[in-house]
């Protein structure tokens, strides 16, 4: 179970995360949101699931190393705005705002639950990234 949630976060994260990538305007500089949108997340499942079920889902044993594995992972130091958003979308600060702010609100009910429509629980993920 708590893989599959995981990957569900990890799908709707990503689109969030490569997002993260350039704009103006009010909210989250880039390479800031990148790397809260995963301080936020990692801070969520190490509140939230029991020792085995992160060793089961094949995070690292604590937080700080989910952080760097994910940042890493995701890019989040090299987030510049030539690496923004894809096509004719424009990258939006205020919703990479939201975005880390959704997910670190988010319940550890909400982490748990697989039915969860993850566009719901935190939807400025997914308009970090969107035309105009």
């Amino acid at each position: 179970m708590p893989v599959r949630m995981i990957a569900g976060f990890m799908m709707l994260i990503g689109v969030a995360a490569a997002g993260c990538g350039g704009g103006s305007g009010d909210g989250e500089s880039p390479r800031a949101a990148c790397e809260d949108l995963f301080s936020a997340l990692c801070e969520r499942f190490y509140a939230c699931l029991t020792p085995a079920e992160l060793t089961m889902a094949g995070l690292p044993p604590d937080e700080s190393a989910c952080e760097s594995q994910m940042q890493a992972a995701k890019g989040c130091a090299n987030q510049t705005t030539a690496n923004a958003c894809t096509g004719n979308e424009t990258y939006h600060p205020d919703q990479a705002n939201a975005c880390v702010t959704q997910v670190a609100g988010l319940t550890c009910g909400q982490l748990r639950d697989t039915s969860q429509n993850l566009d719901a629980d935190a939807p400025a993920c997914g308009k970090v990234c969107a035309i105009d």
